[in-house]
């Protein structure tokens, strides 16, 4: 619908529940709903059927379940069985387990589902969640070794991000996540991604109602696009697994604008030209050519913009929606292009310039 190429679901959170039948928690979506259906199973099989890449998210080193010495015990949590547990959050909400507790937890369910998700669906990458100095406190450098080696061992393609310790990353993690919707102007030496939501909420909040523009959520994508990153936009479904129309209705101008214009993300890394003030430039190599994807953010309809440093004939140029050829004139340290009128119909024009 949106034009998206993977699927990230939320397969553990914080608060320990688990939406798949594990052998290591009776807190999952078998045995403590009615649902009683392994939601990951059915997800991962419908993802292969559309060609889609499948995540997981998974905290890995909070968890408020309280079973089995696992994290954080929730005063209030129906599975925080541990007397110690109980005493202790007297005067918090919760408590930070000592080393040895955190250990047990870590041994006995963290990577025993890591196993299980990898053995049982086989995912093409893992999404881990950690902040703050808690973060190197528990997520050490032996821990995160740990955790990518039983990932290593158990699949030869599953991508580990950086968020397995927000504060000091292993240098064996796939790929970079920001801070959550930050979008930087610069690019990285790894692969990386935002993440970001359609309004200010993660989940679904029926009181948020400060939904970003259609216009505004393609300009991240193509921001990061042209930086060589990537833009993981979350949807917070409602109670009753459904998505808001509001929601629907970007997602579905997102890739009503993709449908006509994707070829200038997909595949595209960052452009080795000079930025430039009216939009973004997006670039890639195909068949001994290189093709340039001009952004038109701020533009006068029928004026010139001038693009620095792209040099070599070109072979084609036109408005990527509508085929409509463009006019180009080369000069020493750069071209102008020559904006069609018929540009002030279209939302977010793309040229494409072939070289």
């Amino acid at each position: 619908m949106a034009g998206m190429r993977y699927f990230l679901i939320t397969a553990k959170h914080h608060d320990g529940f688990c939406l798949w039948p594990t052998k290591y928690s009776d807190y999952n979506v078998m045995e403590a709903t009615p649902f009683k259906r392994d939601v990951l199973g059915e997800l991962a099989t419908a993802c292969r059927e559309e060609g889609l890449k499948l995540g997981f998210y998974y905290s890995h080193w909070m968890d408020w379940d309280g079973s089995g010495g696992d994290v954080w015990y929730l005063e209030d949590s129906p599975h925080s069985t541990t007397p110690l547990a109980k005493e202790s959050c007297k005067d918090s909400e919760y408590r930070h387990p000592t080393q040895s507790e955190f250990e047990s937890y870590w041994q006995k369910k963290c990577l025993a589902q890591i196993k299980e998700l990898i053995t049982d669906y086989d995912p093409d990458f893992l999404w881990f969640d950690s902040w703050g100095i808690d973060s190197d406190t528990y997520m050490t450098e032996h821990r995160q070794d740990e955790l990518i080696d039983l990932i290593r061992e158990q699949s030869d393609r599953c991508l580990v991000n950086s968020r397995i310790n927000f504060n000091t990353p292993s240098d064996r993690c796939d790929y970079l996540s920001m801070m959550d919707n930050c979008f930087p102007d610069q690019t990285f030496e790894k692969p990386w991604e935002t993440s970001g939501t359609l309004n200010r909420s993660w989940a679904y909040h029926k009181k948020d109602f400060s939904w970003t523009s259609t216009v505004q959520l393609i300009k991240y994508l193509v921001s990061n696009a042209s930086l060589g990153g990537n833009y993981q936009l979350n949807v917070g479904p409602t109670p009753e697994g459904e998505f808001q129309p509001s929601a629907i209705r970007r997602l579905r101008e997102i890739g009503c604008w993709l449908g006509v214009n994707g070829e200038s993300v997909y595949g595209t890394s960052s452009s080795p030209l000079p930025k430039v003030p009216f939009g973004k430039i997006t670039f890639k190599r195909q068949s001994g050519n290189l093709i340039y994807y001009i952004h038109l953010w701020e533009i006068t309809p029928g004026a010139a913009v001038f693009i620095e440093g792209l040099k070599g004939q070109v072979k084609e140029a036109m408005v990527l929606e509508s085929g409509q050829p463009v006019s180009c004139d080369l000069v020493d340290n750069g071209v102008y292009i020559s904006l069609p009128l018929e540009l002030e119909g279209c939302v977010l024009p793309v040229v494409k310039m072939v070289i």
